[in-house]
């Protein structure tokens, strides 16, 4: 593999989606706005009743496979997803998440530096439910035993081989909460995965999300799962090392906030609107 042959790599991005149409045309455009000419979008929708049909027939002529059908959940749709997709590197993209005006290109980059990379992730910018920006989580580096241990990795930032998702099984349908842990967890062992130290997705907390409704219970239970399954000491053990991480996020959070960052007086502050990020990144075309 040449040094630059990643930049040309087919990228497919799956989007699982299920009654957001509120959100899912925010999260299409962060994708097709960055103006990628190697990047497919697969649309897998488990039978919306609410206007998301209506959004997904103006992007139809620019989505590699769109399908609407009831399904077994989020994880039997990125499976369907994943197995239409064409593209070496893989990622998957919530349809009320989003992309940043420079994630295609950065990812691009890091696997033209290191062309046997086989997974990389990044930093997280949270939005409410208004895409307006409300918190930052960032990560100090990779670290498998870490990352094994509690699910801190960002997924709407992360990508990865096509190989490397073949060789672990791909994702597993069982789970409705924990599919990107219990993934991540098995790249991690079996991969040349690594963190890179920029924003790279925005993550939207709201009242319908997964995160509010049940981590605390479905989530909280698949996690433990996905611990026992892989000899990973429960929290309560590791309460210790759970904390310590913990502490170690949020203050490289709020170190890295305070300085100067690729888009002025944006990345430093909340409040703002993520649309703002595309203002102030005139280079890539909108959608």
């Amino acid at each position: 593999m040449s040094a630059d042959s990643g930049s040309r790599e087919l990228i497919s991005v799956v989007v699982p989606s299920f009654n957001q149409g509120r959100w899912i045309n925010e999260c299409l455009h962060s994708l097709f706005a960055q103006a990628d000419a190697n990047l497919e979008v697969i649309v897998i929708d488990g039978g919306s009743t609410d206007s998301t049909l209506a959004v997904l027939e103006h992007w139809r002529p620019r989505l590699a496979a769109c399908i609407s059908e009831p399904d077994r959940g989020q994880a039997h749709a990125i499976a369907k997803g994943f197995a239409l997709a064409r593209g070496e590197l893989l990622s998957w993209l919530n349809s009320d998440d989003m992309h940043l005006p420079w994630t295609i290109r950065a990812w691009r980059s890091a696997f033209s530096r290191d062309p046997s990379r086989e997974m990389l992730h990044g930093n997280r910018i949270i939005m409410d439910a208004s895409a307006r920006v409300i918190g930052y989580r960032l990560l100090p580096g990779h670290s498998r035993f870490w990352l094994n241990r509690f699910p801190w990795t960002h997924q709407e930032t992360a990508v990865w081989r096509r190989d490397l998702y073949q060789r672990v099984g791909g994702i597993d349908e069982s789970l409705q909460f924990a599919m990107d842990y219990d993934l991540f967890a098995r790249f991690f062992d079996a991969g040349r995965c690594a963190h890179c130290d920029e924003f790279l997705g925005v993550f939207r907390w709201h009242e319908q999300s997964k995160s509010a409704t049940v981590q605390a219970t479905v989530g909280a239970e698949e996690m433990r799962t996905v611990r026992q399954r892989r000899g990973v000491p429960d929290y309560a053990r590791v309460h210790p090392l759970r904390m310590a991480m913990t502490s170690a996020v949020r203050v490289v959070t709020r170190v890295h906030t305070m300085r100067a960052h690729r888009v002025p007086k944006c990345l430093t502050a909340t409040g703002f609107e993520v649309a703002q990020l595309w203002d102030k990144t005139p280079h890539v075309l909108r959608g």
